[in-house]
């Protein structure tokens, strides 16, 4: 039952007595699970391009650590996985470009452009990729850790559908990474030129210092044999 079909089926009943009265037991009415919890959405940014491949390995020639990242997509009602979800991802290299773009840079100190342009539009398809989930909700991509550029933590973004749905529909979200990768990662080639990156949360041009919704929003990241391994499930 949908939300709102549960919310106005749940007031008539009140309303006329009361829902147990009405031989609707307790354990029928909804009882969210706080692993489900919706997952929070941010916005898509400027570099969301149509028409990723469906793909599972997106590097392409672009190096850095591997990053085989997993996600697990359920519906945040019943809890259940959702098979058949278009799971679209993108996000920079390890020097804070994106592919098939005009990439733009913002002055650290200002937090305004800077004027600073980097054209990847003739590499239309480099860290960009969709999957559609299995029935177990699972959708695998095989990346690189991403890198930074001015103006924000570094992120990857998320985009999901559900089977059928309209575009407009679409779940969207950033995802972030622990810090302690962030010093691990950036301290190794083809990263270390470009070093740590000099933002923190309050000064995040979309975070804006919003502790909780990062908290929320970062990727569980382990150490394997080959490199690191993300889980994020994505509940929508």
């Amino acid at each position: 039952m949908k939300r709102r079909n549960f919310v106005k089926t749940a007031s008539g009943l009140l309303l006329s007595g009361g829902a147990l009265s009405q031989g609707v037991c307790a354990q029928d009415l909804y009882m969210p699970d706080e692993s489900c919890a919706p997952t929070v959405r941010l916005t898509a940014g400027p570099y969301y391009t149509l028409d990723s491949m469906r793909r599972s390995d997106i590097r392409e020639d672009r190096a850095g650590v591997p990053f085989r990242l997993t996600f697990m997509v359920k519906d945040d009602y019943h809890c259940t996985p959702i098979e058949g979800a278009v799971v679209d991802v993108w996000h920079s290299d390890a020097n804070g470009l994106y592919s098939g773009v005009l990439n733009e840079f913002f002055d650290h100190q200002t937090l305004r452009l800077s004027g600073q342009q980097v054209d990847t539009r003739d590499r239309p398809s480099f860290l960009r990729g969709h999957q559609v989930s299995d029935s177990e909700g699972k959708a695998e991509f095989m990346t690189i850790y991403p890198g930074w550029y001015s103006g924000r933590l570094a992120h990857i973004h998320v985009r999901a559908l559900f089977p059928g749905a309209q575009q407009w529909s679409a779940f969207v979200t950033q995802l972030f990474l622990p810090a302690e990768f962030d010093s691990y990662v950036y301290s190794e080639a083809p990263y270390r030129e470009r070093g740590l990156n000099p933002m923190t949360l309050e000064r995040d041009l979309v975070l804006r210092g919003d502790a909780q919704a990062q908290n929320k929003l970062t990727i569980q990241v382990d150490r394997t044999a080959n490199g690191l391994h993300g889980q994020m499930v994505l509940a929508i």
